[in-house]
């Protein structure tokens, strides 16, 4: 029993992650058989690590034409920003006293610096200090949907890759300076609403480069 929940983990884990890194490309047929294949794992744990996959939307079954990685469309962006841009602000409410002074000023570091980093390691930077701010907060269920939502972003992130202008990247850097400066500062009001604001920018310039 044991074996087998490890290989539909296995099965679940190397599906995503190929989906994430854009090895398997939005609106790719993924037929059972083939993954089955690829991982070396019978076609039982493949189907129920899809089944898992279409609940977290990153595949679709379509009825009499199999399974396909789900399409980044306009409505899937709004999804991901909609759920950012009213719960990580609120995260980081809550979590305002949870968040060490040491580490946001190595952020802060790290944001001042963005010029010596090429771009993944840009994006990484991003995702390292909003992983910090919402996974500072005592909710596993709040965890566990920003995670899962930002894994989608972690995927749009890359296929915006060299969409990216050096202003917006600018632009965001000194957004993320400004939030960090307020946190320090303790001021969680103002810190919530430039958070906020942030993340709204966002949702609009990927809006722009990518439809």
């Amino acid at each position: 029993m044991g074996n087998y929940v490890n290989l539909k983990e296995k099965a679940y884990d190397i599906i995503k992650n190929k989906i994430i890194n854009l090895d398997f490309q939005p609106g790719e047929y993924l037929e059972e058989k083939k993954l089955g294949e690829l991982l070396e794992i019978s076609r039982t744990p493949i189907r129920e690590a899809l089944s898992r996959l279409e609940n977290e939307m990153w595949v679709k079954n379509m009825p009499r034409k199999g399974i396909f990685v789900t399409e980044v469309d306009e409505h899937l962006l709004n999804d991901i920003f909609e759920v950012r841009i009213h719960f990580e602000p609120a995260v980081l409410e809550i979590a305002f006293s949870n968040l060490s002074s040491v580490k946001l000023q190595l952020f802060k570091s790290r944001f001042e610096a963005y010029e010596n980093c090429d771009q993944s390691e840009r994006d990484k930077l991003d995702n390292d200090f909003h992983l910090y701010i919402f996974n500072s907060v005592d909710n596993i269920f709040v965890k566990n949907m920003l995670n899962t939502t930002f894994e989608h972003l972690v995927r749009v992130r890359r296929l915006s890759f060299d969409k990216k202008s050096k202003e917006r990247i600018a632009e965001s850097n000194k957004e993320h300076i400004e939030i960090i400066n307020l946190i320090l500062s303790g001021k969680k009001e103002e810190s919530v609403k430039a958070f906020r604001n942030h993340l709204e920018k966002s949702y609009k310039y990927y809006l722009e480069i990518l439809f």
